[in-house]
């Protein structure tokens, strides 16, 4: 095997050491690197074979991670950012991932930090929260949903 194969190789290696990436990022920082496609594509096969990368699984593992503080909406972009394939994303989606509704409750509950419950505040307040929810990617009718929730606990 070449001396720059061999590099590349360890490059790869060190860079899955540090944190798991999509074939496409270990692509690209490998690219940065200096190495030729020939040296990356024997890299990324290398560490293919070895199950160091597999983009189902870094797109079930990221829907796992993220799902309670990310929209469906901002996880789909995320993952479509990182070149996750399309099927790849319906997959982990269909086996990891629920609904949003713990996550709209919970970024309801960190923006009512001066209170203690939604019925103690405005409605003017509650729908800067709705908007602030809606610019993350939440549907209006969830979020809605979820402070008429929250309402209904409070309130009695």
């Amino acid at each position: 095997m070449e001396k720059e194969n061999l590099e590349c190789r360890k490059k790869a290696m060190s860079l899955l050491n540090y944190r798991d990436r999509t074939e496409w990022e270990l692509r690209d920082k490998l690219l940065a690197g200096g190495f030729e496609e020939d040296e990356i594509e024997d890299a990324v096969e290398y560490v293919r074979s070895f199950h160091y990368i597999d983009d189902l699984r870094f797109a079930k593992r990221f829907v796992e991670l993220h799902r309670e503080d990310r929209s469906e909406k901002r996880l789909r972009q995320d993952l479509k950012r990182k070149h996750i394939p399309e099927e790849y994303i319906e997959i982990a989606f269909e086996e990891m991932f629920t609904d949003d509704s713990a996550a709209i409750r919970r970024e309801i509950k960190k923006r009512l930090s001066a209170c203690d419950d939604l019925t103690e505040i405005s409605e003017k307040e509650r729908r800067k929260i709705a908007m602030s929810l809606y610019r993350k990617g939440y549907q209006t009718s969830d979020i809605f949903r979820e402070m008429e929730y929250l309402l209904k606990i409070d309130g009695n």
